[in-house]
């Protein structure tokens, strides 16, 4: 299943447009391939924040449309370098992903080993799930 990636940047030229693009497209489909099932759509913002001056000046914000309910998940990173806010702000959602599936995911139950002689009985000491 193939992410829809929606890519917004300003105060860039075109020829480094398209290359962010591609680097953009590239970074996100290997950092959430492993969640493509429960993303509807990836909005990447790019924004120059200081124009032509230098600095820390690149943030890279990242929207993620979950299917589940249509919940929105955005994450932000600012660097000197567009690529890395990109790399840094996939590698960020990637990580709230993981830790969200985990919290909302299915529970998994685990069989408890418990004392024959507590229970009174014998046997395999294998308690029931709870």
């Amino acid at each position: 299943m193939a992410i829809q990636v929606e890519f917004i940047v300003r105060g860039a030229r075109s020829s480094t447009t398209d290359a962010l693009r591609w680097y953009a497209t590239h970074r996100i489909s290997v950092a959430l391939r492993r969640f493509a099932h429960r993303i509807r759509r990836v909005t990447v913002r790019l924004v120059d924040e200081n124009g032509p001056r230098r600095g820390v000046d690149s943030r890279c914000s990242i929207a993620a449309e979950l299917v589940d309910g249509g919940r929105l998940i955005v994450v932000h990173a600012t660097t000197a370098w567009p690529f890395t806010a990109i790399t840094l702000a996939a590698a960020r959602l990637a990580d709230v992903l993981r830790r969200d599936a985990g919290r909302h995911g299915p529970r998994r139950r685990i069989a408890r080993r418990v004392s024959d002689k507590s229970r009174g009985n014998e046997g395999s000491g294998i308690a029931s799930l709870r």
